[in-house]
């Protein structure tokens, strides 16, 4: 079995749809041998479209690792988080200025003063239910935060000083931070499926542009990261591909095809 793992957003796509050069070049990899898994913080629901164009094989990462979840939706793994925990969490940021979601079960909720969770969420065809107070749901996945870019590493800081200790947060892109239950990343993830088949795949190529990419690049035989990639990404990758808007996995997939791909070295373990 040989792997490849891409993220969506400034990875696979821009944006909602995948290019047409995007989709043709799965397509070779996968008539190819090659096994395609999607792995990205959105939700299912947000993310179908896209696993279907990619011509993905394998169950998909989802809520940036806290969901494992096959082709048709169905739940595989999961891990949630602890509702005393983000009760606390909420009664602290609940009156800062950024936007809150908590996602459940293919489900969101959120402020009514929310908008662009409001309005991301209302056109991909996910439940939306707003909250009035800091209260904890059941179940929840994950909580992002949607923050202005130049204020988000300042928010980071202070989030992992006051937090770090009980919940996983990372960046995932330029105005959004992620909080995940412990130990839990894309990487974590990736292992866990990876432990639940009859072998360790030959190799496994994974492609990502943020930090919540960087545990399952470090986990990956071999790590790409397109060219606006964050620095730490950038870092840990062993090409780097144009961009998304560019058609970059084009180029990583003609590149693993070739005769001349090889492997520069096998970490195999989440950092």
């Amino acid at each position: 079995m040989k792997l490849f793992v891409t993220d969506i957003d400034e990875t696979l796509s821009l944006g909602e749809s995948v290019s047409d050069e995007v989709k043709e070049a799965c397509l070779r990899l996968k008539n190819s041998g090659w096994d395609i898994m999607i792995a990205t913080g959105r939700t299912f629901g947000t993310a179908k479209n896209h696993i279907k164009a990619a011509s993905a094989t394998q169950p998909a990462i989802v809520y940036d690792g806290s969901r494992i979840m096959g082709l048709n939706g169905e739940e595989i793994s999961s891990s949630l988080l602890d509702a005393s925990d983000v009760s606390k969490l909420l009664d602290a940021i609940w009156d800062m200025p950024f936007e809150i979601q908590i996602a459940g079960d293919e489900e969101i909720y959120c402020r009514e003063s929310d908008g662009e969770t409001v309005r991301f969420y209302s056109q991909a065809g996910v439940p939306v239910h707003f909250i009035d107070a800091p209260r904890a749901v059941a179940p929840m996945y994950r909580i992002g935060l949607w923050i202005k870019p130049e204020k988000l590493p300042a928010v980071e800081n202070e989030m992992v000083k006051l937090f770090g200790d009980v919940f996983e947060i990372t960046s995932g892109g330029e105005s959004f931070l992620d909080i995940l239950p412990k130990g839990v990343s894309k990487g974590s993830a990736l292992e866990r499926f990876v432990s639940g088949l009859p072998k360790r795949p030959d190799i496994i190529v994974a492609a990502g542009d943020h930090n919540n990419d960087l545990a399952m690049l470090r986990y990956a035989d071999f790590a790409a990261a397109p060219g606006n990639a964050s620095p730490p990404v950038l870092s840990a990758a062993d090409i780097v591909i144009p961009r998304a808007g560019e058609h970059g996995l084009c180029l990583l997939i003609d590149h693993i095809l070739s005769p001349e791909f090889r492997v520069r070295r096998n970490r195999g373990g989440c950092l």
